[in-house]
């Protein structure tokens, strides 16, 4: 492989478009040497924009026609099964949004595939690179926080399809608790229907045990019901006698852990080596949606041939999770 990255795109609307691709702003260079879509006018009106030498209307012709390092896939999982396979039966590492594929047996069989070629599949749950979740988890993992104990998110949106909700917006909320937690399972589900696209939900969850026994129980709630103006998104962790919170992904406030006369029990750096205090604190964020970070692993990975994180056989984790909401809901 040389200096550049031969990178190739399939799936070329909006995410694509104005958020995958603005967001390779950092790490390795790349070049985009193939472009693939069902529509030909967003096929060429993309190679017009990002001056890319080759177009196409069928993954597999493109493939088969471009060498290519890596690849960035956005159509949605439903689709993205074959897609996948077919880069990495040209040897080729993927990247592809959440969801990733459809079912955890698919999930299964192209993590076999990838390791055959050995090639990596990095899903993009952009959640674990965002600035707040990031500081979040580095104040949560310190030895003075005493492990997380509760877990509570929430997480808002405008009207939307049940299944659709379920797969492409809890999801992030699954991914993050793992993220926070430890391996997990959903124990209790109640969902509410208000109209025809409005639903809500409240996910009951705990932890399967950390290594030094520590365990946690929480819950998410989320729904279709909020116009989008209004706040969508908290996180707050509890630990050992302190907590944090993340608030609509601006402010994270961190109350740490205090002896009876309220001196704070130990020092924790932030990212940037400032140190927390135990007031409401606003971080300097640069990296708010996560996409900057995220596809700077993937391409580091892709150069240097260790496994991205999360991988396809981590996502799968967060599938099966999927599979136990509806479980429950039956």
């Amino acid at each position: 492989m040389g200096e550049t990255i031969r990178l190739g795109a399939v799936g070329l609307g909006r995410q694509m478009r104005e958020v995958l691709l603005p967001a390779l702003t950092r790490g390795v260079p790349y070049e985009l040497v193939g472009a693939c879509d069902s529509d030909p006018e967003k096929v060429a009106s993309f190679r017009r924009i990002f001056n890319v030498a080759g177009g196409f209307t069928d993954h597999r012709e493109m493939f088969g026609a471009v060498e290519m390092d890596a690849v960035l896939i956005a159509v949605g999982h439903e689709s993205n099964g074959p897609i996948i396979a077919e880069a990495l039966r040209h040897r080729v590492h993927v990247f592809v949004e959440k969801t990733p594929v459809r079912t955890v047996a698919e999930a299964d069989e192209l993590t076999a595939l990838a390791r055959s070629v050995d090639r990596w599949v990095m899903v993009g749950f952009n959640r674990r690179f965002m600035d707040p979740y990031a500081q979040a988890r580095a104040l949560a993992t310190a030895p003075s926080f005493g492990g997380v104990r509760l877990f509570q998110s929430q997480f808002h949106a405008g009207w939307y399809g049940e299944d659709a909700f379920i797969v492409n917006h809890i999801i992030h909320h699954l991914d993050l608790a793992r993220f926070l937690l430890g391996e997990i399972d959903i124990t209790h589900v109640q969902r509410v229907q208000v109209g025809e696209r409005m639903h809500g939900y409240t996910i009951s969850l705990a932890s399967r045990g950390a290594a030094d026994g520590t365990r946690a129980i929480g819950t998410i709630q989320a729904g279709s019901l909020l116009d989008a103006r209004y706040p969508v998104e908290r996180l707050e962790l509890v630990g050992a006698g302190g907590n944090i919170v993340v608030d609509d992904l601006g402010d994270v406030v961190y109350h740490p852990p205090t002896t009876k006369d309220g001196t704070p029990v130990g020092a924790v750096a932030a990212p940037g080596d400032a140190t927390w205090e135990p007031s409401p604190h606003r971080p300097p964020h640069r990296n708010l949606a996560g996409y900057e970070d995220e596809l700077a692993e993937f391409l580091a990975a892709v150069r240097t041939g260790r496994r991205p994180t999360p991988d396809l056989a981590d996502a799968r984790c967060t599938l099966a999770l999927i599979d136990q909401i509806y479980a429950r809901l039956r």
